[in-house]
């Protein structure tokens, strides 16, 4: 039963999807349109839904191990502020703290390194039996465009 219940939050702001990689796609594509996202710079936007997107992936993936669950996402004040929280009973690894990037023959690992590289602010907590993800993308400033040729690459 406690699995079932939701925290509060700002209801009127509150987004609740099933923990599935189709409901995730679909909520990343109605968010994008809000008035939150509109007021952010073409960057900050496609860099706050990647964080989004890999965020709430992994609840889907590694948090409900893709069993049936839920995910609540509520935005701040300033359009790269959000909560996202889940009933999973698999709190967030310690390991998910650092941004250590994956031996290249490993498939993924890519998540939270790039989640870290992009946010400004990352804090992660079990309360009342949830997990509870609060982050911040970072903003123009901090973000840095690098031009690297597709070639050196590989």
């Amino acid at each position: 039963m406690r699995g079932s219940m939701m925290p509060c939050a700002r209801r009127s702001e509150r987004q609740v999807i099933p923990a599935t990689a189709a409901a995730v796609r679909d909520l990343l594509q109605r968010l994008e349109r809000t008035e939150a996202m509109a007021a952010l710079s073409t960057e900050e936007r496609e860099c706050t839904l990647l964080v989004l997107a890999e965020a709430m992936n992994n609840v889907v993936k590694h948090g409900y191990g893709g069993g049936s669950g839920w995910i609540a996402v509520v935005p701040g004040r300033t359009g790269r502020d959000w909560r996202i929280m889940d009933g999973a009973t698999v709190p967030l690894p310690e390991a998910c703290r650092r941004s250590v990037l994956p031996r290249p023959d490993m498939d993924g690992g890519f998540g939270w390194p790039l989640i870290l590289a992009l946010t400004e602010r990352v804090a992660a907590q079990r309360k009342a039996g949830f997990n509870v993800l609060s982050l911040e993308v970072r903003g123009q400033q901090g973000l840095r465009v690098v031009d690297m040729p597709l070639a050196k690459i590989a």
